[in-house]
């Protein structure tokens, strides 16, 4: 029987998308089953669109301050996803001010969480600007807390360092497109940089041949997971337990 993969995440500027795309091919390369699940954000007090202008200024001030304080959103996630078996679950997590973005702290929060993590081995992988560590140790902390064994974690970073990509970031949501220039300075590219792709995709396969040589050992109902230290994934491979 072929493993079964899912990738659940949420994304707004389509990102963590290409990130959770990147690695469904590599474990369809692997002959997994594997399945890819968007947590929608319906939650009307925050509404999210690109472009985001002439109110960009707004839209951010009424989402931080219950981003900060951790709050939750309404959001929903297909019932049959929570119900169905899964030998790995990747979570993958935008970073909004340093932590996981809320929906994914709604849905960690949520009875829905426990009923598809509890027993089952996960990996995270956080998709941030610069600053990854504070994201990823959260969704690992709470998706363990919900019953879940954590095998694995790795942040994509975009290009730009902190300030630059910031300035990538405020151009794309006024835009929704990329123009090179933002008040007058040269900016990168916005998003996950194509090398951080590659480095998404070795991410997923050394996920699947592990979870592959364990099924071969075990079978799918045994697999003793094996805890992995987080690693950072932007043309830099930097690694640190957590």
């Amino acid at each position: 029987m072929k493993p079964r993969v899912l990738i659940l995440y949420y994304t707004f500027t389509n990102q963590t998308r290409r990130v959770a795309e990147a690695m469904s091919e590599v474990f369809g390369e692997l002959d997994c089953d594997v399945e890819e699940c968007t947590i929608e954000f319906i939650d009307q007090r925050y509404r999210l669109e690109l472009p985001d202008k002439p109110k960009l200024l707004r839209t951010i001030m009424s989402l931080l301050p219950a981003q900060l304080r951790g709050k939750t959103g309404a959001i929903r996630v297909p019932e049959e996803v929570l119900k169905r078996d899964y030998d790995l679950i990747c979570i993958g997590s935008p970073t909004w001010w340093f932590y996981p973005a809320m929906p994914i702290v709604s849905f960690l929060e949520s009875p829905g969480a426990r009923q598809l993590l509890e027993n089952k081995r996960f990996a995270v992988f956080a998709v941030c600007r610069a600053i990854w560590w504070h994201n990823l140790r959260q969704v690992k902390k709470m998706a363990q807390k919900q019953g879940g064994t954590f095998v694995d974690g790795a942040a994509f970073c975009f290009d730009g360092g902190y300030i630059r990509s910031e300035l990538s970031f405020i151009s794309y949501m006024k835009n929704d497109a990329d123009l090179g220039r933002f008040w007058g300075f040269k900016i990168y590219k916005f998003g996950v940089s194509d090398e951080g792709i590659a480095m998404a995709k070795e991410f997923a396969r050394e996920l699947g041949s592990g979870l592959l040589g364990t099924i071969s050992r075990f079978g799918a109902s045994a697999i003793p997971a094996q805890p992995h230290e987080e690693h950072s994934h932007a043309g830099v491979r930097e690694t640190g337990a957590i």
